[in-house]
């Protein structure tokens, strides 16, 4: 039986691949293992579009960053140091309480820290130099418009795109107050299907919903999910109806809530992106050998 190589390179034509990362915090990197078999099999990526955590995963790969690279770099500067220190005047203010002060330029958190590792990932890069092209998803929090970056410091953006309110203050970018994509476009795949992509293969990084949430965090992470899954139902189903050939869904499912300073179940998230990506492989190529066929 011919190698995936093989099998590609028989081909005479190829389609143009994207890849949509949704948003999930530290787990995107579950889709390790999805860029490792592209690689393998020879498949070139022509857009990755990315939305919160899948937009920091995303600038990684687009950055030319490898497994082991990516793995170092979180590893490193994915703490829970970096959501300190808290804002207490933002908090007296959430609280209605005096010498409190909270608007829609406001934070629970300085992101002072968060910004420096995004420095310490990404540099002065700019998003148009990145290979391949990249997208990040994010929202205006004055008009409720999704805002799609393509130029532009990278820091700004991947920040911009993960701004989760009300842990994060926005940025402003442009004249325009940017927070994160989730509230718009959790998973961007119709920015896929703008520009013309005829293979898009898309990634949901799913949290289960926390019947047991006992503490503020955990109930906000469960709205959060819950607002995810509606925005991307409903905008995948227009995606799927204005697409000419084929989007593939991987969908990875966890079992249990990881926050984004929890490096110590990396391994664990891998793991969970290889048995997902297993059942999708044959799919993907078929994907890239149907469309290589058509006259």
């Amino acid at each position: 039986m011919p190698s995936n190589d093989l099998r590609l390179q028989e081909l005479s034509s190829r389609p143009k691949v994207a890849v949509v990362l949704s948003s999930g915090g530290i787990k995107p990197l579950a889709a390790i293992p999805l860029f490792e078999f592209l690689d393998e099999a020879g498949i070139s990526i022509d857009l990755l579009v990315g939305c919160s955590g899948g937009s920091v995963m995303s600038a990684l790969r687009g950055c030319g960053y490898d497994t082991a690279q990516i793995l170092k770099i979180i590893g490193k500067v994915a703490q829970r140091s970096l959501f300190t220190p808290i804002s207490f005047r933002a908090l007296l203010g959430m609280a209605g309480l005096p010498f409190g002060r909270f608007n829609t330029r406001s934070g629970l958190i300085h992101p002072r820290k968060l910004k420096h590792a995004f420095h310490e990932m990404f540099g002065q890069r700019r998003i148009e130099e990145l290979h391949p092209k990249t997208l990040l998803q994010a929202t205006d929090i004055e008009t409720g418009e999704g805002v799609i970056m393509e130029q532009g410091w990278l820091v700004d953006a991947v920040y911009a795109s993960s701004a989760v309110f009300p842990i994060l203050p926005p940025i402003q970018i442009n004249g325009r107050w940017l927070g994160d994509g989730y509230y718009t476009s959790s998973l961007p795949v119709m920015e896929a299907v703008k520009r013309g992509m005829d293979v898009i293969i898309a990634v949901i990084f799913h949290d289960p919903i926390n019947i047991q949430a006992n503490s503020y965090m955990a109930c906000l992470s469960n709205y959060y999910t819950i607002q995810g899954d509606a925005i991307t139902r409903f905008q995948l189903a227009l995606s799927i109806d204005m697409h000419g050939h084929e989007i593939i869904m991987i969908k990875i499912p966890f079992k249990n809530p990881i926050n984004m300073w929890d490096v110590q179940y990396i391994p664990e998230i891998i793991a969970t992106g290889q048995a997902a990506l297993a059942g999708r492989k044959e799919d993907i190529l078929a994907a890239i050998e149907t469309f290589s066929r058509q006259p």
